[in-house]
């Protein structure tokens, strides 16, 4: 055998008892190569491994390592080395109870992994529950009028190409369409505060480049007007 399954699939090498909610059918697969042991997880809710979160990826692990399937159930990594035939039974435990399967850690040592578990998993969840911007996919003007400044004032520091004499004079008239098009993304990127506060600050660059558009057509217009006159 050089790879087990683990899951509440009935047919799963390592069978999770059904009340454990977290933990999915297919859970993870781990595979010995050599003396290593890799685990790919393929559930749902995904694995934490000494605390650390995985997720539809592979990970390496060893005897001493703290192995959660979801944030309910913690895997003894001796039932896996014994299944490999590595500690002093190579038994399938296809006629034990699948409690007897997967044995809890000692009471302190969960506590301190669920701590852990419980700080990464509201970390997830509030990295993939953060709002999206209203302004996000919209035409961002205070980028498209004020270019590389309004890339120091985002964080954006690219667009600083433009500085660079003759090269950049040519490049400015294709960036600044692209952070017209573009720059709420590039700045979202950087952005560490909240989705209404960015709404807030673009919104005011926005602003700005209204105003400086609306001089530059009235300059525009009244040079054009004195040239006429004067002619």
């Amino acid at each position: 055998m050089n790879q087990i399954t683990i899951g509440r699939n009935s047919q799963s090498t390592i069978v999770v008892p059904t009340q454990y909610s977290t933990v999915s059918g297919n859970h993870a697969t781990i595979t010995k190569e050599g003396n290593s042991y890799v685990l790919e997880d393929h559930s749902t809710n995904g694995t934490y491994i000494n605390g650390t979160y995985i997720h539809n990826s592979s990970c390496q692990i060893r005897p001493n390592d703290r192995i959660s399937l979801g944030t309910q159930y913690i895997l003894d990594f001796s039932v896996v080395q014994n299944l490999f035939g590595s500690g002093r039974s190579t038994q399938r435990f296809a006629g034990t109870p699948a409690t007897a399967r997967v044995t809890p850690m000692q009471a302190h040592q969960q506590a301190q992994l669920n701590q852990q578990i419980n700080i990464n998993v509201a970390a997830q969840a509030q990295e993939n529950h953060r709002e999206t911007p209203q302004c996000l996919n919209r035409w961002n003007w205070g980028a498209f009028c004020f270019g590389w400044i309004w890339g120091i004032g985002n964080g954006v520091y690219w667009p600083l190409i433009t500085l660079i004499p003759y090269v950049g004079q040519v490049a400015a008239l294709i960036i600044v369409f692209i952070l017209g098009a573009n720059g709420s993304r590039y700045a979202w990127e950087k952005y560490t505060g909240s989705a209404a506060d960015f709404d807030a600050k673009q919104h005011s660059w926005a602003v700005a480049g209204g105003i400086y558009i609306l001089i530059v057509v009235i300059v525009s217009f009244v040079a054009g007007i004195a040239i006429a006159l004067g002619a």
